[in-house]
């Protein structure tokens, strides 16, 4: 991959991104209490549905999700800001972070496979820092593309709007961004019927190959 253009590695970091975001989504919803630490909009959507049972630990394992997520965002976009002379460095330690903090929602399950309140919310803080670091992460990354890795809404949203006005540009990077965080989750969920740690590792390791998908020199589109 040493002599692949910028722009290819960039739609590679993006899937792989994508396929992570997909598998800690999964491992969340499933293992955590039904709460998305990747998609914030279907976690408060869901925080909605008074009629639920168990609606109060769902509501404190989203809003834990989302304090995580906001504050991480925050802190990788300050780790990582825009602006001339930003190098690759900068996002590949962001995604670093990530990896770590993946690794840290394996170590907590592997604490008790059926955790209590406390370690439950520990495990959505560390899984939804994640995934807001690498939401940060990638928008440095995505230039122009409208990509995001860890909702595809606004994604589909770019892919369509830019078919009907007859435009093609980005439209790889955009599906593939799609088709990944499908196949993400699916990879989770079968290792998860093995063993749920998997479901975190899966992630980890996605954001690693991604992270060796980086350019190596130079800086991001502003």
């Amino acid at each position: 991959m040493g002599a692949a253009p910028s722009s290819t590695r960039l739609a590679v970091t993006a899937a792989l991104l994508s396929y992570a975001a997909g598998a800690g989504d999964a491992f969340a919803f499933v293992e955590l209490g039904g709460v998305f630490t990747a998609n914030m909009t279907g976690s408060l959507v869901l925080s909605g549905l008074t009629g639920r049972p168990g609606y109060g630990a769902l509501v404190a394992g989203a809003a834990t999700a989302l304090a995580a997520f906001l504050v991480a965002v925050y802190a990788a976009s300050r780790a990582a800001p825009k602006g001339p002379g930003r190098r690759w460095g900068r996002i590949r330690a962001v995604l670093v972070t990530v990896v770590a903090l993946d690794l840290a929602v394996v170590a907590l399950k592997s604490v008790d496979p059926t955790p209590g309140t406390p370690l439950r919310l520990l495990s959505l803080a560390a899984s939804a820092a994640a995934m807001g670091s690498q939401t940060a992460a990638a928008k440095r990354t995505a230039g122009g593309s409208g990509v995001t890795t860890t909702f595809v809404t606004g994604t589909l949203t770019s892919l369509v709007q830019d078919a009907a006005d007859g435009s093609s540009r980005h439209a790889a990077v955009r599906a593939g961004a799609v088709v990944t965080l499908f196949l993400g989750a699916l990879t989770a969920s079968g290792a998860m019927a093995v063993d749920a740690r998997l479901g975190p590792a899966v992630a980890a390791a996605g954001t690693t190959a991604a992270i060796l998908a980086l350019p190596r020199t130079g800086a991001p589109d502003p």
